[in-house]
């Protein structure tokens, strides 16, 4: 009953729904050349031969989307790739990578519309589709269904949030669950999670997150700012949300005090660039846009206003912060500059990755922060004797996983797909 006045609701608001999407292309949200995608106007032409479909949300599940296309790309050369994002961003970071991939090709995803999917599945008559982490669009999956095309739910994940407010409706959000062929949790307690509505199909794999390659440098930028920070502390914090911004900038006033300490903030959105500035001045620090610096600049922040650089001031750092943790967003990926040796602070938030937190902080590696003062008492620890090379060495012994060995056995795409 729910999932047949959802698909109502829907149909009567597409209008509205129209009107919103050409909205955010006001805001830099949505593209005016692409934004018909999400009625399901493809604005690419569909190759001949066989297609899979991979839709990843945003920047995150994106990183893990292009491991898994380089992955079925070794076994199956020829086959063809559609990879829908939702944000610009992701769209913005992916694009280069994927032109470098033959039969690979993105377009923006369609909305939950019934209508409007119809048109996308009559178009692109894809022979597979995996969707990733957390993407549950009803209308959707059940179209897919019903056209007998194999779906999973790839490297899946469900927060404490969305568990709490599906347990309410456990019968319907089962019902869709089941429609997936399968469901690959990331992590057991999101195994659990979903196998509580859905048992039948949902199976644990390792998390594909950690199966991705390290982060690109560059390797100019990376010459140019280690002159800028010679002999100084170099404090990276990546992937940044509201507030968390001024959490930083009091630890960094506190640290400026013992430590000769650089700053580099990189907001999550570069759509908060103008924002995070204001923040900065109103904190009373010097500071510049990675943009517009040079080898004789002389700040105590740089904020980060371009794309696909978070690699190189990971490898810049001496300590690391990501951000979404600090703030009740959920956590984004804190593995990233583990793989690159460096030590991570990350604030008490960490519901999107538990498993993956719990994990560091056993380790040693992963280090939790609730307030300026924690981040400095850290700083203490992590500066002192021969810590942050123990932490080094340590970081870079944590193996990859064998996620994408079990995704083959799992899903048998090659089967599938061949």
């Amino acid at each position: 009953m729910l999932i047949k006045l959802y698909r109502v609701l829907f149909s009567i608001f597409s209008p509205i729904l129209r009107l919103y999407f050409y909205a955010r292309c006001l805001y830099g949200k949505d593209k005016k050349e692409s934004v018909k995608n999400h009625f399901g106007i493809a604005t690419v032409e569909r190759p001949q031969g066989k297609l899979i479909w991979i839709h990843a949300a945003s920047i995150g599940e994106s990183t893990s989307a292009l491991t898994f296309i380089n992955h079925i790309k070794k076994q199956l050369p020829d086959l063809n790739i559609l990879i829908t994002t939702i944000t610009v961003t992701s769209a913005e970071i992916l694009q280069p990578k994927i032109a470098k991939i033959p039969n690979c090709f993105h377009q923006f995803v369609v909305a939950d519309n019934p209508s409007w999917i119809k048109k996308f599945m009559d178009y692109w008559k894809m022979d597979a589709a995996v969707f990733l982490e957390s993407e549950i669009w009803p209308n959707t999956i059940s179209e897919v269904h019903e056209r007998s095309i194999p779906l999973f739910l790839l490297n899946a994940r469900l927060s404490p949030r969305s568990f709490k407010r599906w347990s309410y409706f456990k019968n319907t959000f089962g019902q869709i669950l089941r429609k997936f062929t399968c469901i690959l949790a990331q992590s057991d307690i999101d195994c659990e999670r979903y196998a509580s509505f859905s048992p039948e199909n949902t199976k644990r794999i390792d998390n594909l997150k950690h199966a991705n390659a390290i982060l690109a440098c560059n390797e100019d930028l990376l010459a140019t700012f280690k002159k800028i920070c010679a002999g100084k502390i170099v404090f990276t914090v990546a992937s940044t949300h509201e507030k968390e911004e001024d959490v930083i900038l009091e630890a960094h006033k506190k640290l400026r005090k013992k430590y000769d300490i650089v700053t580099i903030i990189i907001p999550r959105h570069l759509t908060r660039v103008k924002r995070v500035c204001e923040i900065i001045k109103n904190h009373d620090c010097s500071f510049a846009l990675r943009s517009e610096i040079d080898e004789n600049s002389k700040c105590e922040i740089y904020c980060v206003d371009t794309f696909g650089e978070v690699g190189t001031f990971f490898r810049l750092a001496d300590i690391c912060f990501v951000g979404a943790s600090l703030v009740e967003v959920g956590g984004h990926n804190i593995y990233e500059p583990v793989a690159l040796g460096k030590p991570v602070l990350f604030g008490p938030h960490m519901e999107n990755a538990l498993e993956v937190s719990d994990f560091l902080k056993e380790k040693e590696v992963g280090f939790e922060v609730n307030s300026s003062d924690d981040i400095c008492d850290t700083f203490e620890r992590l500066l002192s004797g021969n810590t942050l090379k123990n932490i080094r060495e340590r970081a870079l012994s944590i193996t990859k996983n064998n996620a994408l060995n079990q995704i083959d056995e799992i899903m048998q795409l090659q089967k599938i797909l061949s």
